[in-house]
């Protein structure tokens, strides 16, 4: 076992701690006022940096979240040549109940940081499921941090 990939797993607990709880500011903050009914030219220049934020939030917390299940793998000496190889072993380890629900926030995650969607409604399901996934990320990261806590414990320095 990598003494030096459980640091690294370690430390990016930690910045995604952080990303968690810049992501639950924004999705707080969009929440309050967001209705997935009203036009986009009707919102203020503060709720669409909002929407920008929330977004940007979601797809790096996805980002490190995907980044810290491969080092798990990593340090268990998986295959880590295909994610989704690195998925499969997550839903063993029951971080994430179910591949294809990672795989679809995946493409979510996707969308978020290519937006090129030219219509209204796409822009406004898309957001809206922005709000409604983001707690699927919560609880990822909790499972995950439960895992390392249990797997990596920490004995007097030694890991």
């Amino acid at each position: 076992m990598s003494l030096e990939l459980i640091a690294d797993l370690r430390e990016k607990l930690g910045l995604l701690d952080k990303m968690k709880r810049h992501l639950a500011f924004s999705h707080t903050k969009v929440s309050y006022w967001w209705r997935v009914d009203a036009p986009f030219d009707g919102w203020s220049d503060e709720q669409l940096e909002s929407l920008a934020a929330l977004k940007g939030r979601f797809a790096e917390l996805q980002d490190h979240l995907a980044f810290a299940m491969k080092l798990i793998a990593m340090i268990e000496q998986e295959d880590t040549t295909r994610f989704t190889y690195v998925l499969n072993y997550m839903v063993q380890l029951g971080i994430i109940d179910d591949m294809d629900e990672w795989l679809s926030i995946r493409d979510l995650r996707n969308a978020a940081a290519h937006d090129y969607s030219a219509t209204e409604v796409d822009k406004a399901i898309h957001f809206h499921s922005l709000l409604q996934y983001s707690d699927y990320l919560f609880k990822t990261l909790d499972s995950l941090k439960r895992f390392v806590a249990t797997a990596y414990p920490i004995n007097n320095g030694k890991r």
